[in-house]
């Protein structure tokens, strides 16, 4: 066990998940559940269905080969998720591509033969960056053997994760691991489960110990209406100046998930959360560097 994981998606040549050129593999299942989540196909475990109404041309394909009758012709309330069985049938039938399977199981070997390949584009700083999701949930096995193998191979690796999980697994996580890059959402445990459904007590504990085995890069995600206040910026910026932390950049709040909702039959959160200006940005970038810090907007690397 744990040579085998499911996974959304494999980025290639991405440069803002760690130092360099990346690999960067997203894998499934989270025990957050941001308000905010960009990535809500990262949530659940298993494999899920998209539906992009913009691609169906309404052919009747799906329905006839649909075999819980969980598809109507009306592409604007297609799919009764209720009895949807998520066979992917109707994936095989769309000639349009209007459907999607959105999660896959790959095995450790095959991420390397990705890797592989696109090593030649590392050069001496790139290599590969687990996402998701949550690297260290329900699928920590297969994401500590992953950075294991490329670890032993001599290959970059950089851990992406909120720092939810058991301290045993984050302790071997480690010994692969040569960056963290880890999200602080909120400094209040009561505010942060209101945000995310869990308290921060072990996340934040969880970046005492990283910072005690491996570099770590803390990310805020500025989100408004939740962490955004002056009080909230500055116990952060006071945090990772006391964990010896170099780098604390900020993530504002963007959108480009929201079709991504829509594809999966939810609601998309955002149309209640108030963007936040650019001079507020600015403003909080000046109170994280009043610390010593160094940040960035957008972790550029």
């Amino acid at each position: 066990m744990g040579d085998r994981g499911v996974i959304t998606d494999i980025t290639k040549f991405a440069t803002h998940d760690g130092p360099g050129i990346r690999t960067t593999v997203f894998v499934k299942g989270c025990p957050l559940q941001c308000s905010w989540c960009s990535n809500p196909e990262t949530q659940e475990l298993n494999p899920q269905l998209y539906f992009i109404a913009k691609k169906c041309k309404e052919c009747g394909e799906c329905e006839k080969a649909c075999p819980s009758y969980a598809i109507s012709c009306d592409k604007n309330n297609k799919v009764d998720r209720q009895s949807c069985m998520l066979c992917m049938d109707c994936v095989e039938v769309c000639p349009y591509d209007a459907f999607k399977k959105i999660g896959r199981e790959v095995t450790v070997r095959e991420i390397m033969q990705e890797v592989e390949n696109d090593k030649p584009f590392y050069g001496t700083s790139g290599g590969i960056t687990l996402s998701g999701g949550e690297p260290l949930f329900r699928q920590a096995r297969f994401t500590i053997n992953l950075l294991k193998t490329c670890y032993e191979r001599g290959i970059s690796t950089v851990l992406d994760t909120s720092g939810y999980a058991v301290s045993e697994t984050v302790e071997e996580v480690l010994k692969y691991t040569g960056l963290v890059l880890l999200d602080i959402k909120h400094m209040d445990p009561d505010e942060h489960r209101a945000g995310t459904g869990v308290s921060n007590e072990v996340i934040l504990e969880n970046a005492k110990l990283m910072c005690r085995k491996t570099e770590v890069r803390i990310s805020l995600p500025l989100i408004p209406g939740f962490n955004n206040s002056e009080l909230n910026i500055r116990e952060t910026a006071q945090f990772a100046k006391n964990l010896g932390v170099e780098w604390l950049d900020l993530n504002p709040l963007h959108t480009l998930g929201s079709g991504k909702y829509q594809y999966l039959g939810l609601e998309s959160p955002y149309s209640k959360i108030k963007a936040i200006s650019k001079e507020e940005i600015v403003e909080v970038k000046k109170v994280i560097e009043s610390y010593g810090l160094k940040t960035t907007i957008g972790r550029m690397m």
